[in-house]
C-alpha cells in the first residue's frame, strides 16, 4: 500500500510540473504574441508619423492578420478551456478511483482480519477440543490403572490365600 502511495506521489508530482511548465509555456506565448502586435502598432505609428501613409492594400493585410490572429486566439482560448475541463475531470476520476481503491484495500485487509481471525478461533477451539480429550484419555487410563492395581492385588492376595489353603491340603 505504501508502495502504490510513494507511485502515486510521484505521479501526482509529475502531472503537477507539466501543468507548471504547460503554464509557464503559454504565458510565454501570450507574451510573444502581445509583443508582435506591439511591435506590428509601434511600425505603423512610426511610419504615420514620418509622414507615410498605409495604402489600401496595407490597411487590409493589417486587418487580415489581426482578424486571423483573433481567430487563432479564440480557437486557443477554447482549446485550453477544453483541455482544462478534460484535466478537471481526470482529476475527479483519479480521485474516485483512489478512493475506491482504498475503500477495496481496507474491505479487503478486514475480509484478511476476519478470515485470519476465524481459522485462529477454530485453531484454538480444536486445541482445546484435544486437551479435554487427552485429559479425559489420562484420567481414564489414571482410573484403569488404579483399578487393575486394586484388581492386581486384589487377584495376588487371593492366589496367597489358595496358595495357602493349597499347602494346607497337601501337607
Amino acid at each position: 500500500s505504501s508502495g502504490i502511495n510513494a507511485e502515486y506521489g510521484l505521479h501526482q508530482e509529475e502531472v503537477g510540473q507539466l501543468k507548471k511548465d504547460n503554464a509557464t509555456f503559454l504565458e510565454e506565448e501570450r507574451e510573444r504574441l502581445l509583443s508582435e502586435a506591439e511591435q506590428e502598432i509601434a511600425e505603423i505609428r512610426l511610419s504615420a508619423t514620418q509622414g507615410s501613409s498605409l495604402t489600401v492594400e496595407q490597411v487590409f493585410e493589417v486587418q487580415e492578420r489581426h482578424a486571423q490572429q483573433a481567430s487563432q486566439l479564440s480557437s486557443t482560448a477554447l482549446h485550453v478551456q477544453c483541455l482544462q475541463a478534460e484535466n478537471e475531470k481526470l482529476s475527479q476520476v483519479i480521485a474516485a478511483l483512489t478512493s475506491a481503491h482504498k475503500t477495496e484495500t481496507e474491505t479487503q485487509k478486514f475480509r484478511n482480519l476476519l478470515v485470519f481471525r476465524q481459522y485462529k478461533d477454530y485453531h484454538e477451539d480444536m486445541r482445546r477440543e484435544m486437551a479435554m480429550r487427552y485429559e479425559q484419555l489420562v484420567a481414564s487410563c489414571v482410573q484403569d490403572a488404579i483399578f487393575l492395581s486394586s484388581k492386581n492385588a486384589e487377584l495376588t492376595a487371593e492366589n496367597t490365600e489358595l496358595k495357602k489353603k493349597l499347602r494346607h491340603f497337601t501337607m
